[in-house]
């Protein structure tokens, strides 16, 4: 029950970045019809503009969740036109369309094209933690109100406190196809759809959604798809 509910508070968030309405907004007959329709559903499904990663688990027929979790998206699935995911077996095998193989782990040039800098300018304690598919995100441990800065320069798409597990998060796209999340923030020194520079102040370090002490988590995205962000510093 408690996956489930974090599971819709996700897919809200995704509605406030995406700007699109999910498909039961489509009005009855049309969003019967959008789920009816299993095309694009095989062992890869290329993101379609206005999909959100609920309505394409919907289509296909499969949990929500691990379909997140097969393609290493994480909190807000901030997902791209054309993006490939990759669906989980065991789901609809009912499409006519082919599709050719999706990678599952992230190419190198993920990881050539970020030239990221730290995220703090205090010398604090961090450490970096696997999640099941061995990829790192980052924890920064500092005091309330350390400055948070923007690893790279991009445009903010989500700032606030929708998820509330992780307490007041700013996401920033950035120019190289990468997408980085700032979670636990004492406070938001921006807003959606400014511009930022590399370095500038973004957030104050906090201890708001679930954590017992302030830290900054931190994460980094290449294209959609998470990536070890010990590899970018």
């Amino acid at each position: 029950m408690k996956q489930a509910l974090i599971g819709l508070l996700l897919i809200e968030v995704v509605w406030l970045i995406t700007g699109c309405a999910p498909a039961r907004y489509r009005g009855e007959a049309g969003s019967r019809a959008y789920f009816d329709d299993l095309s694009g559903c095989g062992s890869v499904y290329v993101v379609r503009s206005g999909d959100t990663l609920s309505e394409i688990a919907a289509r296909c027929d499969v949990d929500m969740m691990a379909l997140a979790d097969k393609n290493h998206l994480a909190p807000p699935y901030t997902l791209y036109v054309k993006q490939e995911l990759t669906i989980p077996s065991g789901s609809s095998s009912r499409s006519t369309v082919s599709h050719r193989s999706a990678k599952t782990q992230p190419s190198s040039s993920a990881y050539k094209k970020a030239n990221f800098s730290w995220p703090v300018k205090k010398k604090l304690k961090y450490e970096y933690v696997k999640d099941a598919s061995g990829l790192n995100s980052l924890r920064i441990y500092g005091g309330i109100g350390d400055g948070v800065y923007a690893v790279a320069a991009g445009k903010v798409v989500y700032a606030g406190n929708g998820i509330r597990q992780y307490g007041n998060m700013v996401v920033i796209k950035h120019d190289t196809e990468h997408l980085t999340v700032y979670a636990h923030n004492d406070s938001l020194q921006v807003k959606e759809g400014q511009r930022v520079k590399k370095g500038q102040l973004i957030a104050t370090l906090g201890q708001t959604g679930s954590v017992k002490k302030p830290e900054l988590y931190v994460e980094a995205r290449y294209r959609g798809r998470k990536i070890d962000i010990k590899k970018l510093f």
